[in-house]
């Protein structure tokens, strides 16, 4: 490829590794904070992106395509519906048998068609269903007169379609009723109308559910499945009469069915016109849960486990708010008579904002109050504003296909701050954003081998591509920036003209461009171009621009350049794109006064710009609060002027681009493009700050530099430095988590404890320790002793700086709790003995560690510095053994695993050495050569970076001896 592979993996570690010393907590764990990025399996066709990197959310939104097994890739347009016939009326009864053995759902749909081509063709999608030929019908609505089928083409296995031939041509301007009955399956796909399972009271019960986003609406039943065919549906679904159902809309009737004792109908209002792919209904023995009246307008109910009632309580609350606010900010209120929340045990996505009827996946709307994290409680919450975001914003308004998808999915991951904000507003969500989407897509988007956020596709396969961070995080971004640039009270009512000019329809981005135009024309905001043409330049293009500002000390002025940012740029470039985008120039030397702006035409490089306003002593910084979606470099003055302001007054730069110019920086002299020691300098101040939004920031930067010194003879004196730096913080914030503490406090503690612990720092320790021992006194009241929020660090620290006692408690809480946090901490001894020991347990079935876990263990060991080495000679000397008792498929994921630590020569040899001993296994594997490259990338950093930052060090060691403060 043309792009390294090994910087890219490089660069996601420095993002991700400073949460728990890039320990790996199992995959929920993962998902929450994204303590590394997941190994990429190998593809199965040998041509797709092995590199790809998901959005940090999509895990949480993401629609998977279980596909057909027997299905023959195909390409392009023959895919798609023909689009002479349209959809206006589906009439739909399913009888689920939600049977052990069985596992079959009886349906019949009626379909009111409008001929808008004449044809003698009816196709339409169908995946996966049985179709009774003999009830294929097609009649005349107007007369009633039935029409011969004389052919129906059966191509569900390969194009997803089925095809009904009638005997005379359909006339234009008629409608059409098509009826017939079909079996299908309730799939362990989590795709389609599928089925789920759960324990309560030792009994597994089952239910039924749908997930149709974006294609498997049509393995529920016949359909025109594509988001322009909008249509009404009526849905009548069956299910014993003990049990519940829901769907979209509310219920009308209940009814026997007839020659089915014990079984009734549940018949629903016909919808509101929407597509096939928000069409939802569940059959189960879930209880709804009102929300408290008087939260709004809207019934809203939560749909859960009997016994997990108690766990709706927050979600119940949040939820109508949420939707009240999304009414007031649109100024359009919900289409529907009611919204149900369900929490479904198994579930493909994170969540899906089915029109009237959410689903989650348990985990993102049951919440705890005693057990959940911060983390976990902020992400309810912002989980159920993408969502109800959605109602608006992908529901009421569709795009037009999914090239498009970003529309619905960008303006979700913008509006879910902004919804969580009015009913968290300690979250401080907005602050959060350049955190949690900014600084997280600006890696993936710096590649080569990114894409624009608007791409053709046109197959399932290249639908699923399309939930990725491109759409959720770069999508929301270009938005934010679109808005601040309108300003944002323009933009809040462009948002509301588009909704109300496209409402029940679709829409392209172009209708967004023109909605926003009209009311920024309408209000007289100037903009350099219209606002499509701007947009266009983010949308059309994919990456970014750095922004490199040199400024002229005599004049007051600068030049002002964009180039795109990349982290690697190939030689062999055929690309002919020009990079160049419309950029909206955002500066500031006094936060007091207005900010000042300008812009950069698709048309230039580079810019004069004749005054700052700032003078030759004075600091400037572009791209205000990180509002603009691109990265900023200065000249050295300008990086010594700032420097100096944050030593002596760092509230004078506004927290976000405190964390901008931290991030920047340590990239940027990442790739060569400033030197270490000017980012450096940028952290001094750091002992003087308390906000979480620059430390969070910068620690996942210092991190892999953290790494990368471990070994080296620079370590202690970048062990003190840190040090100096962080202990301040954690003393500030303090170890004890109280009830009182606002969110972000909760967050801060989580990076202070987790970095003076790491350091020695003793407070920190002696603190883990004695929490630690009072849990081995009470192990059953750990939810009353240890904070959630910290408890990962203190058992990490407890058996990082413990003995025996401390190490057995743990092993025991795992065997008989199954509280996977209690191994991971295990990984994190110190005593080479005992981490050689866990891995030897690996391959005893009678050890202890579940086999689900193994897997686990040697991530964490590989993580650990200690552990790193006797990872990867384990690799090396029990490779047969390893084979013999867990089989082959851990070898590649495990190589790749001990490559993040190293950084040396010999290293490399000793993985180039495994490789070649191995050749079928690892020869061709992609994680081995990403790790590999990983490897080369570290060592080529050492080399260039570990003179110049042991220099720095050296010349910036603390006065304090903080030898004293740690252990």
């Amino acid at each position: 490829m043309a792009i390294s592979r090994s910087l890219l993996f490089v660069l996601l570690v420095a993002v991700c590794a400073a949460y728990d010393n890039g320990q790996y907590d199992g995959p929920d764990e993962v998902e929450l904070r994204l303590l590394e990025p997941a190994v990429v399996p190998d593809p199965v066709d040998g041509v797709s992106r092995w590199w790809y990197t998901p959005s940090q959310k999509a895990h949480i939104y993401r629609h998977k395509y279980p596909k057909n097994i027997e299905a023959q890739p195909r390409q392009g347009e023959d895919l798609r519906l023909p689009g002479d016939i349209l959809p206006r009326l589906y009439t739909i009864r399913l009888l689920p048998f939600i049977e052990v053995g069985n596992w079959t759902t009886d349906g019949y749909v009626e379909i009111v068609v409008d001929c808008v081509i004449s044809t003698v063709n009816i196709s339409m999608n169908s995946l996966d269903l049985t179709i009774d030929l003999a009830s294929v019908t097609v009649a005349d609505v107007q007369t009633g007169n039935p029409i011969d089928v004389v052919n129906f083409i059966d191509e569900q296995s390969t194009r997803e379609l089925i095809t009904i031939q009638v005997s005379q041509p359909l006339t234009v301007g008629r409608q059409y009723r098509i009826t017939m009955k079909f079996i299908s399956i309730l799939n362990a796909l989590l795709a389609g109308f599928y089925r789920s399972s759960y324990v309560e009271n030792g009994e597994t019960k089952y239910l039924a559910v749908t997930q149709f986003e974006a294609t498997d609406a049509r393995r529920s039943f016949p359909c025109f499945d594509e988001p322009t065919m909008k249509a009404n549906f009526t849905v009548t679904v069956g299910r014993p009469e003990t049990w519940t159902s829901t769907s979209n809309m509310p219920l009308i009737t209940t009814e026997p069915i007839v020659g089915m004792p014990g079984y009734v109908w549940d018949n629903y209002q016909t919808s509101v016109i929407m597509s096939s792919y928000l069409v939802a209904f569940m059959v189960s023995e879930f209880i709804g849960i009102p929300a408290e009246p008087g939260l709004s307008n809207v019934e809203f109910r939560i749909w859960a486990r009997a016994d997990a009632r108690n766990l709706t309580d927050y979600s119940r609350d949040i939820g109508p708010r949420i939707l009240e606010f999304f009414e007031s900010f649109y100024n359009i209120d919900y289409p529907l008579p009611k919204q149900d929340m369900a929490a479904i045990p198994d579930f493909a996505a994170g969540a899906m904002e089915n029109w009237g009827l959410i689903t989650y996946r348990e985990q993102y709307l049951l919440v705890d109050p005693n057990t959940a994290t911060a983390r976990a409680i902020q992400l309810a919450a912002v989980v159920s504003a993408h969502e109800l975001a959605h109602q608006w914003f992908g529901n009421l308004v569709t795009m037009d296909w999914w090239n498009a998808l970003w529309l619905n999915e960008g303006f979700a991951s913008y509006m879910e701050y902004l919804g969580t904000d009015a009913v968290e507003p300690d979250f401080k969500m907005n602050d959060q954003f350049i955190l949690e989407n900014l600084q997280y897509v600006f890696g993936i988007d710096a590649l080569e081998t990114s894409r624009p956020i608007n791409i053709e596709v046109n197959t399932p396969a290249e639908i699923n591509s399309m939930f990725d961070a491109i759409s959720y995080e770069k999508g929301s971004c270009v938005i934010r920036m679109c808005a601040d640039f309108i300003g944002f009270e323009t933009f809040q009512r462009g948002l509301t003209r588009y909704l109300n000019d496209n409402a029940y329809g679709n829409a392209g981005q172009d209708n967004l461009w023109a909605a926003l135009q009209t009311q920024a024309d309408s209000e007289n905001v100037l903009l350099p171009a219209t606002v499509k043409e701007i947009m266009d330049t983010w949308t059309f293009k994919m990456g970014f621009p750095l922004i490199t500002v040199t400024r002229n000390y005599q004049t007051g002025g600068a030049i002002v350049t964009q180039n795109r940012f990349l982290l690697r740029k190939s030689n062999d470039t055929t690309d002919p794109i020009v990079y160049q985008w419309w950029v909206p120039l955002t500066y500031t030397s006094d936060y007091t006064q207005a900010t000042k702006r300008d812009w950069l035409s698709v048309n230039e490089v580079s810019k004069t710009l004749t005054s700052l306003g700032a003078a030759a002593n004075q600091w400037v910084i572009f791209n205000v609060d990180q509002q603009n979606y691109y990265r900023v470099a200065y000249d050295a003055t300008n990086y010594e002027l700032i420097r100096d302001q944050l030593i002596a007054d760092h509230q004078r730069v506004s927290d976000n681009n405190r964390a901008q110019l931290l991030d920047d920086a340590f990239t940027l002299a990442l790739i060569e493009s400033i030197a270490y020691s000017e980012a450096l300098d940028l952290t001094l101040y750091l002992k003087n700050e308390r906000d979480y939004v620059p430390w969070h920031a910068v620690l996942s930067e210092l991190n892999y530099i953290d790494i990368m010194l471990y070994n080296l003879v620079e370590f202690p004196n970048w062990k003190n430095y840190m040090t100096s730096i962080v202990e301040p913080y954690y003393t500030a914030i303090g170890f004890q988590e109280t009830q009182a503490d606002p969110h972000l406090i909760k967050y801060s503690r989580i990076d202070a404890m987790n970095w003076a612990c790491r350091l020695g720092v003793a407070d920190c320790v002696q603190n883990a320790l004695s929490t630690y021992a009072t849990l081995m006194s009470q192990p059953d009241n750990l939810a009353q002793i240890v904070s959630p929020n910290e408890k990962s660090t203190i058992l990490r620290t407890a058996i990082e700086n413990g003995g025996q006692a401390e190490y057995d408690f743990a092993f025991n809480q795992y065997k008989t709790k199954g509280d996977t946090s209690f191994l991971v901490a295990m990984c994190a001894s110190k005593q080479a003995s005992v981490l050689s020991g866990l891995l030897e347990m690996l391959l005893d079935p009678t050890s202890g560690i579940l086999r689900s876990d193994v897997n686990l263990v040697f991530n964490n060991v590989a993580n650990n510095p200690i552990g790193n080495e006797i990872a990867l000679d384990f690799l090396i000397n029990r490779w047969d053994d390893i084979q013999n008792a867990l089989g082959s498929s851990f070898f590649g994921t495990w190589y790749r695993y001990v490559c993040t630590r190293q950084n040396t020569q010999a290293g490399l040899d000793k993985l180039i050495q495994l490789r070649d001993a191995h050749p079928v296994i690892l020869g061709n594997s992609n994680s081995v050569k990403q790790g590999l490259e990983t490897v080369e990338s570290n060592i080529k950093w050492v080399s260039l970076n570990q003179g110049e930052i042991g220099t720095w060090l050296a010349g910036h060691q603390p006065a304090k001896n903080f030898e004293a403060i740690r252990q």
